[in-house]
């Protein structure tokens, strides 16, 4: 087939005509054709523009990409929306010239940029989303952030760190800090900690917490404590929830200097909170507070009888009661429902032994 041919058939062929010229098109230079390709995607035909965006990332090419980035502006979501899977595709080879459209006036564009960019996970694409960190357009600012997280390495961390630092929305503070738990490197643990000191948004802090125990190694537990004991010095009332789901995921007791001040908080919570659900998960984190979780359980269950609950509490007493809950047991092994009977019967065997 002739070029002239090939022109016909692409404009004005039929559409099986127009899939066949699109697939025939690795025959010519792509310079006399992409106009014609870029054309189709125009066209209402879902099958034609796939064979399109197929045939164009073949052409992994500067002309294509440079052809392809003025479309990030076209009104038509499906034309724009083929030129961005193109450049996802292609572009990692071509990171200059889609980085250069950061100076694009249109926010949206700057936007889609990141957004690509953000897809190849190279310090390449680093340089330019370091970049897009300092846009006006916080969404642009939100989309370097999690390009970001695709390169795990220290100066990642580091510019996290001062997104951390200096970044005055609160959302993509937010961002920040999920990002640092995809980049996952040691040295993410130490940015959370130093964050924690100085942030005052809620929903900030307790990210920041949770993102803290995702890191785990041999100082896990000390990790832990740091998060407990930030948590109660912030004092937030709507943080129990938060604390009690770190708690059920910590497999060891808590140290001293924890478990008697969390004892406090976790006492009242369950006495007090219209949550009754979170208040029995707070109940089964008593054992985990040795010698204070008994006297909290035993205090408790002078002035709760929520069956739920009162199991809990028994349950609590079964794995850390001394013969000072020997009584109380002995109550509830003899009057107890048939779950109640059957905990404290197994607490005072261990009691016994």
């Amino acid at each position: 087939m002739e070029l002239e041919q090939w022109k016909h058939a692409i404009k004005q062929g039929d559409p099986e005509q127009k899939r066949q010229a699109i697939r025939e098109s690795e025959m010519f230079d792509i310079a006399d054709i992409i106009d014609d390709l870029i054309a189709v995607l125009y066209e209402d035909n879902k099958a034609l523009q796939e064979a399109v965006i197929d045939a164009l990332i073949q052409r992994n090419t500067d002309l294509v990409v440079n052809k392809l980035l003025p479309l990030l502006r076209e009104e038509n979501a499906s034309v724009r929306n083929a030129a961005i899977e193109i450049l996802e595709a292609i572009g990692k080879d071509h990171v200059d010239l889609i980085g250069s459209y950061l100076e694009d006036e249109d926010k949206d564009v700057r936007l889609f940029v990141c957004d690509i960019l953000g897809k190849f996970g190279t310090e390449k694409a680093l340089n330019y989303l370091e970049k897009a960190l300092s846009d006006e357009e916080v969404n642009v600012r939100n989309s370097a952030v999690m390009g970001i997280a695709k390169v795990p390495i220290e100066r990642s961390v580091a510019l996290l760190g001062q997104v951390l630092e200096r970044e005055k929305d609160p959302w993509i503070r937010f961002s920040a800090i999920d990002a640092l738990s995809q980049v996952g490197i040691p040295s993410c643990k130490d940015v959370l900690k130093n964050a924690l000191h100085e942030e005052k948004n809620e929903v900030v802090i307790k990210a920041l917490l949770e993102g803290l125990l995702k890191f785990h190694g041999e100082d896990s537990m000390q990790d832990t404590l740091f998060v407990f004991e930030s948590l109660m010095v912030k004092k937030f009332s709507d943080m129990f929830e938060t604390i009690i789901d770190l708690g059920v995921k910590l497999e060891s007791d808590f140290d001293e200097k924890i478990a008697g001040p969390l004892g406090v908080y976790l006492s009242a919570y369950i006495r007090y909170t219209e949550d009754r659900w979170n208040a029995y998960r707070a109940a089964n984190l008593l054992s985990k507070l040795g010698p204070y979780g008994e006297d909290i359980a035993l205090d408790l269950l002078n002035g709760i009888d929520e069956p739920m609950i009162v199991a809990a509490l028994l349950e609590c007493l079964a794995k850390v009661g001394t013969e000072k809950s020997r009584a109380v047991l002995e109550h509830y092994a003899a009057k107890g429902n048939d779950k109640e009977k059957e905990i404290s019967a197994q607490a005072l065997e261990r009691i016994k032994k």
